[in-house]
C-alpha cells in the first residue's frame, strides 16, 4: 500500500498509555494493593533520589553492573508493595544527556523490556513481570519523558532516538547483549534497535508493532478517530484491547493495574510521541536495513488486533531473514497480557533456541 493510500500516522498512533491512565484510576481506587504515591517525574521535572547503597543482583553478571547500579540510588517512595513488591525500587542513571528512570528484577539471562507509545513501566502488569522475572533478570524502564524518565526538549522526539536511548541504558547497565522484547510501539523500537544497532542485542522479541515507512499498514481510520478523541472512555478503549469475549483477560488487565505505583506522562510528552509516530511513517531506515540483520527475531500479533493491523507481522517477517511469525487467533492487541503463559512459554523457547544465556 503506498504512503499515499495509507491513513497519517498523526491519527493512528495508539494511545496506550491514556486506556492504561484511565483503568488504572478505577483499579486503584477499588484496589486494597495499589495506589502508593510515586514521587514520579513530569516531562518538566526529574524525582529526586535518596544517598542509600542499593544491593545488587545475585547473578553472575553481578561484578560487572555494580559500578554502575550501584551509582543510582533508589528513587524515595518507588518500591511497590504485596505482589509487586519483587519489582523493587526505581532507579535513575544519566544516559546521553537525560537520566532514564528504571527497574531491574528476577534472574537468569536479560531481558530489556520496551513499553508502547505513551506507557510508563506501571502499564506492564504483575502478572506477566513475574512470569519473566522466573526465567531473566528483566530491565524494564521508561522512555524519555515519560514517568521517571526526563527529557530534552530541544531534540524532536523521535522512534530512532529512543532507540539510541535503548541502547545507551545497555550499556550504561552493563548488559551484555541482552534478549529485548518491545510492545507496540516498544515493538518498532526494538526493530529499530536490531536495524541499527544490532551489535547492542542477542535477541528480539516484537509484539504489535510495525517497520514504519511506506510498507506499514496503519490502524483503520475509524479506529484511530475512536483512540484519539477525548470522548472515548476507559471500557470503550479496552474493546480496542481486547477482544469482545476477553472479558475474564479485561478484568485482570484492570486489575493488574492497580498493584503497581501509577506514573505521570505530561500533556507535553503526548504531543512530543503523537510526532514520533508521525515520523516514523517516513522513516525508512528500519525497514532498508533490517534484512542485513542477523538478530534472532520472534514477530507476534494477536489476528484479532485492531490497532496494529496482524498483516504487519508478515510484512517484518518477509522482510527479516532470520524472523519467525507466530499468531495468537483469538487475541487483540493486549496479547500478550491476554495469553501471558503462553507468550511466556514462546519467549522462553525462542531465546533458548537463540543461545541466550
Amino acid at each position: 500500500m503506498s504512503a499515499s493510500h495509507r491513513t497519517p500516522r498523526a491519527l493512528t498512533r495508539p494511545r496506550l498509555a491514556v486506556a492504561a491512565a484511565t483503568v488504572a484510576l478505577a483499579a486503584v481506587a477499588c484496589s486494597s494493593g495499589g495506589g502508593h504515591s510515586t514521587g514520579a517525574s513530569n516531562t518538566s521535572s526529574t524525582s529526586s533520589t535518596s544517598s542509600s547503597k542499593p544491593s545488587t543482583h545475585a547473578t553472575a553478571k553481578a561484578t560487572a553492573t555494580t559500578a554502575t547500579t550501584t551509582a543510582s540510588a533508589p528513587v524515595p517512595n518507588s518500591a511497590p508493595t504485596g505482589k509487586a513488591a519483587f519489582l523493587g525500587p526505581v532507579r535513575q542513571v544519566p544516559v546521553d544527556g537525560i537520566r532514564i528512570g528504571y527497574r531491574q528484577f528476577g534472574s537468569g539471562p536479560d531481558l530489556v523490556m520496551v513499553m508502547g507509545d505513551t506507557g510508563t513501566m506501571s502499564d506492564w502488569t504483575v502478572d506477566l513481570l513475574s512470569r519473566l522475572g522466573r526465567h531473566y533478570h528483566v530491565t524494564i524502564f521508561d522512555n524519555r519523558g515519560v514517568g521517571y524518565t526526563t527529557d530534552d526538549t530541544s531534540v524532536p522526539d523521535t522512534i530512532p532516538l529512543m532507540a539510541d536511548d535503548t541502547v545507551g541504558l545497555i550499556k550504561a547497565l552493563g548488559l551484555r547483549h541482552p534478549a529485548l522484547l518491545g510492545w507496540s510501539m516498544g515493538g518498532e523500537i526494538g526493530l529499530t534497535v536490531a536495524a541499527l544497532h544490532p551489535g547492542a542485542i542477542s535477541a528480539l522479541v516484537s509484539s504489535g508493532g510495525d517497520l514504519g515507512g511506506s510498507e506499514a499498514i496503519n490502524t483503520p481510520a475509524a479506529v484511530a478517530k475512536e483512540l484519539n478523541s477525548p470522548k472515548t472512555t476507559g471500557p470503550q478503549l479496552m474493546d480496542l484491547l481486547f477482544p469482545a469475549d476477553a472479558t475474564a483477560a479485561r478484568a485482570a488487565y484492570i486489575e493488574q493495574l492497580g498493584l503497581i505505583p501509577p506514573e505521570k506522562v505530561g500533556d507535553e510528552t503526548l504531543l512530543r510521541q503523537y510526532q514520533a509516530g508521525q515520523a516514523y511513517e517516513s522513516f525508512e531506515v528500519t525497514w532498508d536495513k533490517l534484512p542485513d540483520s542477523t538478530i534472532p527475531m520472534l514477530i507476534t500479533n494477536g489476528s484479532l488486533d485492531r490497532i496494529t493491523p496482524p498483516g504487519n507481522a508478515s510484512i517484518i517477517t518477509h522482510r527479516a531473514k532470520h524472523a519467525t511469525r507466530v499468531m495468537f487467533p483469538d487475541a487483540g492487541h493486549a496479547m500478550l497480557v491476554q495469553e501471558a503463559g503462553r507468550f511466556v512459554s514462546l519467549v522462553t523457547r525462542f531465546t533458548k533456541a537463540s543461545g541466550v544465556e
